[in-house]
C-alpha cells in the first residue's frame, strides 16, 4: 500500500513513525503540507516524498490517506482524495460545519471508499473495560453519564505559540467544543445515539484565541439516557475523565490515572481495574492497524463517516443550542 499524510503537525508526525514502525516502506509514503519546516522534519524521518501542495501530490497514485490537516480543510481535501479512489483515515472531527457532506457521502459509495474516523480513545484499553462491563450488564440499566475533557492550550505544543496554532481559530476548526469532541464520541460508542442538546458554548478565559475555550452540554440520548459533557481548553490540571451511573453501579474511566473503578451496589465495595498498557501510541497504531484492514476488508466494522456526521450534529445543535437558548434536536 502506498500512503498519502496529509498535514504535518504533532499528530501528522506521529502516524508517520508508526506508520514506520509497523514496516511500511518509507519509500511508500509521501507527505503533504504547506510549512517547509515540518516538510523537513518529515524528510529528518526519512520520508523523501514531500509536496507543499495536494493538488501536486494527487498526481502520484496512493491506495490510502491520512488527513490531519486544519478541520476547516477536511471536506474538500476528502473529495479530492475520494475522485482518486484514496481510502481515508480522518483524524477528528470530521468537519468544521456539514456544508458540501452529501457530495461526500455520495462519491464514498459510489467508490466504494474505506473511510475511518481517527477516535483514538476507542482503541484504549480503557474504553474497552468500560465496553466489556457495559455489555456484561455490570450496573444494570445505564441511567446517567457525565464526562469532563480538560486541558490548557498553551501546554499543547510548549514548542510554539498557542496563538499561532489553529486551535486559536474559529475559521480554521479550532476551539473546544470542536477539538474535544473525543468525549462526545466515547459517549456515542458506549451509550448511544444522541437526541437533544442544551448547551453553553463561548470564550470566558483570557487566552489570546479567537474560537470557544468552554463547552457544557446538557444531552439526552434516544434511549432515554441523560449526559452532561464539559469540555474547555483553559483547565491548568489536565482531566481526562468519565463516569456512568447504572441501576446496580457505577463505571469511573479514568485516563491520566490509567484505571477504570467499578462500583457494585451488591457489593459494596470499588473494583479497581489499573492494569493496563501506559503506552498510549500503542492505541495510535491498533487504530492504524484496524484501518489498513478495513481498507482490504470492506465488511470490517469501524467508526465510519456517519459517526463522525452524528458527532458534527451535536455539536452543530449545541452550537445552535447556545444562541437560542433552548433545547436542540438532532435529526
Amino acid at each position: 500500500m502506498k500512503f498519502l499524510l496529509i498535514g504535518c503537525g504533532s499528530v501528522g508526525k506521529r502516524h508517520l513513525r508508526n506508520l514506520i514502525k509497523i514496516g511500511v516502506d518509507k519509500n511508500n509514503i509521501a507527505a503533504v503540507d504547506p510549512r517547509d519546516d515540518r516538510l523537513n522534519e518529515v524528510k529528518e524521518l526519512g520520508i523523501n516524498s514531500v509536496f507543499t501542495d495536494l493538488d501536486e501530490a494527487l498526481h502520484n497514485d496512493f491506495n490510502a490517506s491520512i488527513v490531519c490537516s486544519p478541520t476547516s480543510m477536511h471536506i474538500e481535501q476528502s473529495k479530492k482524495l475520494m475522485n482518486k479512489n484514496i481510502n481515508i483515515l480522518m483524524e477528528k472531527p470530521l468537519c468544521s460545519d456539514l456544508k458540501g457532506i452529501e457530495d461526500l457521502i455520495q462519491l464514498k459509495e459510489k467508490n466504494n471508499i474505506t473511510f475511518m474516523m481517527a477516535y483514538v480513545f476507542r482503541f484504549s484499553p480503557l474504553t474497552k473495560k468500560v465496553k466489556e462491563l457495559l455489555d456484561e450488564k455490570e450496573i444494570g440499566q445505564i441511567l446517567y453519564a457525565r464526562g469532563e475533557f480538560s486541558e490548557y492550550l498553551p501546554d499543547w505544543h510548549p514548542y510554539e505559540d498557542y496563538r499561532t496554532f489553529y486551535m486559536a481559530k474559529k475559521e480554521l476548526g479550532g476551539g473546544s467544543i470542536l477539538d474535544q469532541c473525543h468525549i462526545m464520541d466515547l459517549f456515542h460508542f458506549l451509550i448511544g445515539n444522541f437526541s437533544s442538546v442544551y448547551a453553553f458554548n463561548s470564550k470566558i478565559s483570557n487566552l489570546e484565541i479567537q474560537a470557544d475555550d468552554i463547552a457544557e452540554l446538557t444531552i439526552e440520548f434516544d434511549n432515554k439516557v441523560m449526559g452532561s459533557i464539559h469540555t474547555d481548553i483553559f483547565g491548568r490540571k489536565h482531566k481526562k475523565k468519565f463516569e456512568i451511573k447504572g441501576t446496580e453501579g457505577n463505571i469511573i474511566w479514568d485516563f491520566y490515572n490509567k484505571s477504570v473503578t467499578l462500583y457494585k451496589s451488591s457489593l459494596n465495595k470499588d473494583i479497581i481495574f489499573n492494569e493496563f498498557d501506559e503506552d498510549f501510541n500503542n492505541c495510535y497504531i491498533d487504530e492504524l492497524n484496524m484501518f489498513i484492514s478495513a481498507c482490504k476488508d470492506k465488511s470490517l466494522d469501524i467508526p465510519d463517516l456517519n459517526v463522525g456526521i452524528d458527532t458534527m450534529k451535536l455539536i452543530l445543535e449545541a452550537e445552535k443550542s447556545h444562541k437560542s437558548k433552548k433545547i436542540e434536536y438532532i435529526n
